[in-house]
C-alpha cells in the first residue's frame, strides 16, 4: 500500500510539473509590436492630412491661387509620406505607400492646371490604396497567406 501511495505521489508531481511547464511563446503579430504601432501612429495625422486633401483636390473645378494652394499641399504630404520614417517591419512600407506615387503625380498635374489628369491619377492611387489594404492587413495581423 505505501508503495502505491508512493508512485502515485510521485505520478502526481509529474503532471504537475508538466502542467506547469511554460508554454511555448508564439510570436505577436506585428499590430501588436510597441515599435509598429508608434510607426503607424507617427503617420496617422499625414494619412487624414492626405484623405483631406484628395477630397478637396477632386472637387477643384479650375485653376486659381487656392487650386495652387490645394495642389502644393497634396504635393506636401505625399512626399512627407514617401519619405517619412521607414518602417521597422519587412514590406510594410510597400503596402502602406500604396498609391502614394500616383498621389505625387497628382499633385504635379493639378499644379500644372490638368486636373482631367489630376482626377486620374487620384482614381488610379486610390485604387492601388484599396488593392494594398488585404496586403497591410495581413502584414500587421501576422497572416503571410505564404508570401
Amino acid at each position: 500500500m505505501a508503495v502505491l501511495a508512493g508512485i502515485g505521489v510521485l505520478l502526481s508531481g509529474a503532471v504537475w510539473m508538466t502542467s506547469s511547464a511554460v508554454p511555448r511563446a508564439t510570436a505577436a503579430p506585428p499590430a501588436e509590436n510597441l515599435t509598429i504601432q508608434q510607426w503607424l501612429s507617427g503617420r496617422e495625422a499625414l494619412q487624414i492630412e492626405l484623405n483631406n486633401t484628395l477630397v478637396e483636390t477632386q472637387q477643384l473645378t479650375a485653376p486659381s491661387s487656392q487650386a495652387t494652394t490645394i495642389c502644393q499641399k497634396l504635393a506636401r504630404v505625399s512626399q512627407q509620406l514617401l519619405h517619412g520614417r521607414r518602417s521597422p517591419h519587412p514590406h510594410l512600407d510597400t503596402a502602406a505607400n500604396a498609391g502614394i506615387t500616383q498621389f505625387t503625380k497628382a499633385a504635379q498635374a493639378c499644379l500644372a492646371g490638368d486636373l482631367s489628369l489630376t482626377r486620374r491619377q487620384i482614381d488610379d492611387g486610390t485604387t492601388l490604396r484599396a488593392d494594398a489594404q488585404d496586403a497591410l492587413d495581413q502584414l500587421l495581423h501576422g497572416d503571410h497567406g505564404g508570401r
